[in-house]
């Protein structure tokens, strides 16, 4: 993407925000905090049943494990999903949020081939587009879910040879539409209601089907899936590799 763009002066935490105000969601946004999750975390859900948390630049941004988050100031989705859940989660939680993502993605997109890496990535042919950092707590009765999601959008992080956006894999006579993008909100968040309000289940037979047939379309895959358990397990060549141990 050349310097002159007009992309260069979208910032994609702030138009999110404004969709989350004309649509009357509770959101917090600031352009530049430490991390959405910590922030999320720290301020929790109030009275709300649901919280947005958004920023545009993340100077803690972290993904799984010791992974940072890093990217250009508003190029990406920089945010935490909050949902109160009625019961603790099952193992397999994780795996209905990233199917939660790429339904909204592939709907809101279909000709570009999103693919799900487990345990939390979505990847566009063999270069990451997007991670999720999933956290629950509880406090007495109550149980939280903080949902992270960092998706590049515009720009793909420089130092990660492997990354890419949703800008850099359209066509050239197809641009990101803002009816485009508040379709995508829209579908994700009610894909995420969806899989908290069922985060406490298994997995049924249309959900491991679904999730194989996502797991199996990335193309750095090695060995392809046999099935996947109730309990979301991964079963390749007879070798069984449970979803928490990924």
């Amino acid at each position: 993407m050349d310097a002159e763009s007009p992309l260069d002066d979208i910032l994609i935490g702030k138009m999110t925000y404004a969709w989350a105000q004309n649509s009357q969601i509770p959101c917090f946004y600031k352009e530049s905090i430490a991390s959405t999750n910590s922030q999320a975390k720290e301020q929790g859900l109030a009275e709300n049943d649901f919280m947005l948390f958004l920023t545009d630049q993340q100077t803690l941004g972290r993904g799984r494990g010791q992974n940072t988050w890093t990217t250009a100031r508003g190029a990406a989705l920089l945010s935490t999903w909050c949902f109160y859940l009625n019961d603790n989660p099952h193992v397999t939680f994780p795996s209905r949020v990233g199917m939660a993502l790429l339904r909204a993605l592939q709907n809101t997109w279909f000709y570009i081939p999103f693919a799900l890496k487990a345990p939390n990535d979505i990847y566009i042919g063999d270069k990451k587009c997007a991670g999720l950092l999933i956290e629950t707590i509880t406090q007495g009765n109550e149980i939280s879910t903080f949902i992270g999601l960092g998706l590049n959008v515009l720009k793909k992080p420089s130092e990660i040879p492997n990354s890419t956006s949703l800008v850099g894999e359209m066509p050239k006579n197809c641009p990101l539409l803002g009816t485009d993008w508040v379709r995508f909100l829209e579908r994700f968040f009610f894909e995420l209601t969806e899989a908290a309000q069922l985060a406490s289940e298994e997995l049924n037979t249309t959900d491991r089907e679904n999730l194989k047939n996502a797991l199996n379309k990335h193309v750095l895959l090695k060995t392809k899936y046999d099935d996947v358990s109730a309990d979301g397990d991964l079963i390749a060549d007879g070798k069984i590799t449970p979803w928490n141990q990924l």
